[in-house]
């Protein structure tokens, strides 16, 4: 039977860097059917929290709100801009999650990840660091889902030591795809935050369904990165949720 009670923290990182700028619409009307599918179900105890990131800043939009209560996006509230600091945002959304779950604890954690450019900002972590974040917290139970647009998703996942189950590659270029590929990532949140699934990972129809051209060519293998020098200066600042 599904654990109604359960308390689960929901967690997404959007890409607000400016070539998403070309995709903008699609994006506001990707994320809004995001939260309309994670609120169609009143009864599963879902609390969220949006990050928007680029390397002006990052921001919390919302943070542990119940879901029935998250506004949807619109062009006032989602604004591209400059570049990627992809590494450092997700490192410190991650930890930012920890942290809260220290006065906050929650019994099931989801972090989606979105993004349609490739690292090209972070000065204080690197993908060793990240890629051991993340396994450390899969390790735990905590649920990841990296949906990349428009690149190499899957490399770009398995950096950040995301498992191929759990990433997808979808077509910018298409509404339907886009629409349909927030649609599972909440539909697989909700599912689990419900206790009908045990992960939130994609099946090959959604990935299909989202255009993915490699749904079914990987094995969700990661792989070993070399480290990244840092530098001294951070573009993107430390947030607590």
């Amino acid at each position: 039977m599904p654990n109604r009670s359960a308390r689960t923290l929901v967690t997404f990182l959007l890409d607000r860097t400016g070539s998403m700028e070309a995709v903008r619409d699609d994006t506001i009307g990707g994320f809004n059917t995001y939260l309309d599918t994670l609120q169609s179900d009143g009864d599963a105890n879902i609390e969220f929290t949006l990050v928007q990131f680029d390397s002006m800043s990052i921001d919390k939009i919302c943070v542990a709100a119940p879901i029935a209560h998250v506004h949807k996006l619109n062009r006032d509230t989602y604004q591209p801009r400059a570049s990627t600091p992809l590494i450092d945002a997700a490192y410190k959304t991650i930890a930012a999650v920890e942290a809260s779950l220290l006065t906050q604890p929650a019994d099931k954690i989801v972090v989606c990840i979105q993004t349609d450019g490739h690292e090209n900002a972070s000065t204080e972590h690197n993908w060793n660091e990240l890629n051991a974040l993340v396994k450390e917290k899969a390790a735990k139970g905590w649920q990841f889902n990296f949906m990349g647009v428009g690149i190499d998703a899957y490399d770009q996942g398995a950096r950040m030591g995301i498992a191929a189950a759990a990433t997808v590659a979808y077509d910018h270029r298409n509404a339907e795809a886009t629409r349909a590929v927030f649609a599972a990532s909440a539909e697989n949140a909700r599912e689990y935050a419900r206790g009908t699934r045990s992960t939130s990972v994609y099946c090959e129809k959604q990935k299909r369904a989202a255009g993915d051209l490699f749904a079914g060519l990987f094995s969700g293998k990661t792989k070993s990165e070399t480290p990244e020098k840092r530098l001294k200066k951070a573009i993107v600042d430390d947030i607590n949720l």
